[in-house]
């Protein structure tokens, strides 16, 4: 669906001209989109579909019932259950057999595949005219929407659980300034806010943002899983929806937990294919993309369409040392009908990519996967794709790497699971010992359990970081920059697997990311759809028990037997990631020294930036990455580098927007 943006008026004046007329000119995009809108009793509400063979109209975008009026960039995926995993009184589901879980949603809530009535748009609107509030935990699918009642002004917004889709918003003088992407609000005020300074501090030391911070002053997001009201006096946002780490799936036999899970898979994928015509999927090579590439596959053969995938792949001829996906990219495509596109070149230079970028998104962003998939975009935006599939987000909890809790499974006294697990090769002296192993880790923990856990990113690791970044010592210890990326890092200690997977699935970089990949693929017409995502399977694969997930020393058991015959054995079985998702980014860096070099000679005169920056130091930075040695890659950060160069960007063109006084 397209992007929404608007003005309303809580008092229920007209909106003011010039902000319409700088709001509807931020509407710029490679694949020419127009403004289609309707004004309203205190309210602009528009649209921007692509102007060549729009997916939709404005109508089904922006609809009219009564006194309510509503603009939704919303894709529903059908009825699946009650919303609701039944358990027996004590939080716990047990399966007999059939494997039959509840999912997300309510049966009547209709997807995109119903005929006969009305668009989405219009479905999300019938359903808050019935429920109310309570319509959110009745939608099944990616969406965000704004709801204005043009007799009394009251405003109401709604963002689906993960947010898939963003919804940005500020308060003006009683009116509620919307839009998915950034830059509507931002150009739609008289003058630009500044730079939050927590932004730029978090940036610069590698720290995403809270989910309801946007980079300026007065701008907000709205959380995902949260729906907002606001009446002109006052705001309020309010949770729906979040992960429940209690609840409980659990079956008699292991082929049940395997059986459910891979139909919940299909379904997720399955469910995102209907009704689309032009599919397309990006395939790095690994687990995730290509298990979702190979069922979208299967779908679009039965459905007699086609599946378009795309792979960033390092150029051929070149004589830098490089190894890409490419050999599990062509097991895939020998093993599934699809036709295949290899990206391997960025037609801009670095430096152009990030200056492009500052332009989409309304500012430096602090993650930059979207900026380096352009080559991607293009191609698929040329070839007429309208949904874009991503394996992102199966190693947040579905396809994650877990290591067996074995202090939990003895809490719980799981005996019977330990004994499989530990013995599943028989009594060797390794299995007869490991018990000994177990009951002093066990012991250990008892007697110290600290309050937080920093996990993998150790205070050492986390110092040896912080001391490449080439920051100024004097800027750093005024604004405690270290302290600040020690603070993040440190997480609640959470004793059981589903409690540190719920909240992995949480943490701020998740809708951050797709907001920006949303804004970037948007420029092509496409629409990003994360089947790895859907939160059935999800709230499914959280309630197994853990052994399920790592099992007899195999990580990612259950999706690994899930996803068979999905893709080649080849890719079934790997146990490893060679190379980068996006090759050629390498390859640009190594080719494109002078210009990097230039822009930050260029910017070195600031004398803003000259307090944050020790210039001297980025050279030698450079030539860390271009090395890409091992033993340094944990340090060599290349997302911080690429942030810092857009914040050189940014401040190096608008000196209005510097902070940290």
């Amino acid at each position: 669906m397209p992007p929404i943006f608007g003005i309303l008026s809580t008092k229920l004046q007209g909106p003011d001209r010039d902000m319409i007329r700088r709001m509807n000119g931020a509407a710029k995009y490679v694949k020419p989109r127009k403004v289609e809108a309707l004004e309203v009793t205190g309210g602009y509400l528009a649209t921007a579909v692509v102007a060549e063979n729009p997916l939709v109209a404005g109508r089904d975008v922006v609809v009219v019932k009564g006194e309510w009026v509503i603009a939704g960039d919303v894709s529903l995926y059908g009825g699946q259950g009650d919303g609701e995993t039944r358990g027996q009184g004590d939080g716990e589901t047990r399966g007999k057999g059939d494997g039959e879980t509840r999912g997300q949603g309510d049966k009547e809530t209709r997807g995109p595949g119903d005929k006969g009535i009305g668009s989405d748009v219009e479905v999300v609107l019938e359903a808050w005219m019935k429920w109310g509030e309570e319509c959110l935990r009745h939608l099944y699918g990616d969406f965000a929407f704004v709801i204005f009642n043009t007799n009394t002004g009251e405003v109401f917004c709604g963002r689906d659980p993960l947010g898939m889709r963003p919804l940005f918003y500020c308060i003006m003088e009683y009116n509620f300034i919307f839009g998915s992407e950034l830059r509507y609000v931002l150009e739609s005020l008289p003058v630009r806010p500044p730079v939050r300074q927590e932004y730029l501090l978090d940036t610069l030391t590698t720290v995403i943002i809270d989910k309801e911070l946007t980079p300026y002053e007065n701008i907000f997001r709205l959380k995902p899983g949260h729906f907002l009201k606001y009446t002109g006096e006052e705001l309020h946002t309010t949770q729906y929806w979040s992960l429940d780490p209690d609840k409980t799936i659990r079956f008699e036999k292991e082929e049940d937990y395997i059986r459910v899970f891979r139909e919940k898979l299909v379904q997720a994928v399955n469910a995102r294919c209907t009704g689309v015509q032009t599919l397309g999927s990006e395939l790095s090579g690994g687990l995730d993309s290509s298990a979702v590439c190979g069922i979208a596959a299967d779908f679009a053969q039965q459905a007699n369409k086609s599946l378009t995938a795309f792979s960033n792949v390092f150029p051929e001829g070149t004589d830098i040392d490089f190894k890409d996906e490419r050999e599990f990219i062509g097991a895939m495509r020998d093993f599934k009908t699809m036709d295949w596109v290899g990206v391997d070149r960025l037609k801009k230079v670095i430096p152009e990519l990030l200056a492009y970028s500052l332009e989409i998104q309304g500012g430096f962003i602090q993650q930059n996967f979207n900026i380096f998939g352009q080559g991607i975009y293009e191609v698929a935006g040329e070839k007429g794709i309208q949904v874009l599939f991503s394996g992102f987000g199966g190693d947040e909890l579905v396809s994650a790497r877990t290591a067996l809790p074995w202090n939990e499974l003895i809490h719980d006294r799981k005996w019977k699971v330990i004994w499989d697990e530990v013995y599943y090769k028989g009594l060797t002296v390794r299995a007869l010992l490991k018990p000994v192993k177990l009951a002093i880790r066990y012991l250990g923990s008892l007697l110290y359990r600290p309050k937080f856990k920093y996990g993998v990113f150790t205070p050492d690791l986390l110092n040896r970081r912080f001391a490449n970044l080439p920051l100024r010592q004097v800027f750093a210890q005024k604004y405690q920059l270290r302290q600040r990326l020690g603070e993040k890092f440190k997480q609640p200690r959470r004793d059981r697997l589903a409690q540190r997977q719920s909240a992995r699935i949480m943490l701020e970089h998740l809708p951050q990311r797709m907001e920006y990949c949303y804004t970037a693929a948007a420029q092509y017409g496409l629409e990003y759809r994360y089947p790895l995502l859907d939160v059935d399977l999800l709230e499914t694969c959280l309630a197994f028990p853990p052994w399920v997930k790592q099992h007899h020393g195999r990580n990612r058991y259950l999706f690994r037997q899930g996803i068979r015959g999905f893709v080649p054995e080849k890719i079934r079985e790997r146990d490893d990631k060679s190379g980068t998702t996006i090759p050629q980014v390498y390859y640009s860096l190594v080719t494109e020294r002078e210009a990097i070099l230039n822009l930050v000679n260029s910017c070195s005169g600031s004398e803003f930036l000259n307090e944050i920056f020790d210039f001297s130091r980025f050279p030698e930075w450079y030539g860390k990455l271009v090395k890409r040695d091992p033993k340094d890659m944990n340090y060599s950060m290349p997302g911080a580098f690429y942030d810092y160069l857009m914040i050189m960007l940014y401040y190096g063109r608008d000196a209005r927007s510097c902070v940290c006084t």
